[in-house]
């Protein structure tokens, strides 16, 4: 009987997360670490990546250092970064977890807004979102560059509907 419900359950998840496929993305406005509001709205007309992410996860580590690498590749396109932490609220520890961990992706403090309307269920979770703020796609666990790559360019090379 449990392994029916936990069937049941992970079929419910699968089914929500892809069809939030190409919905609009939650609007949110978050904190970053150093304190100014970063609003969603405001970054349409860039391909977004909202990395979920814990300190106490070490997949989320490797992947923030990957990703960190993309930034300098992509600086000159309409592109952003965004690790958004669930499990830490205080802005110097964030600071110095970063400092330890290498990675300089601006981070956002998630509420438990943000982590339910974007179904957080584990780290790390990646949300490309296209230009026009709709979710491109949703990546669970560690990814290749190449892999997300693929998708930026791919999002790059879409027109805005919005």
């Amino acid at each position: 009987m449990k392994r029916l419900a936990l069937l049941i359950m992970v079929f419910f998840v699968v089914s929500s997360i892809s069809f939030a496929k190409g919905l609009r993305a939650y609007p949110f406005q978050l904190e970053d670490e150093n304190g100014k509001i970063v609003k969603l709205e405001e970054l349409k007309g860039n391909v977004v990546f909202l990395i979920f992410w814990a300190t106490t996860c070490s997949a989320c580590r490797k992947e923030l250092l990957e990703i960190s690498l993309l930034i300098e590749k992509y600086k000159d396109k309409p592109v952003k970064f965004f690790a958004i932490v669930i499990d830490e609220k205080d802005p110097e520890k964030i600071k110095k977890i970063k400092d330890e961990w290498g990675f300089y992706i601006p981070v956002l403090i998630g509420d438990s807004i943000v982590k339910s309307k974007y179904r957080i269920i584990g780290t790390p979770i990646i949300y490309i979102l296209r230009k026009d703020l709709t979710i491109g796609k949703i990546l669970y666990g560690s990814r290749s560059l190449e892999k997300l790559e693929k998708y930026i360019n791919k999002f790059l090379e879409e027109k805005s509907h919005g």
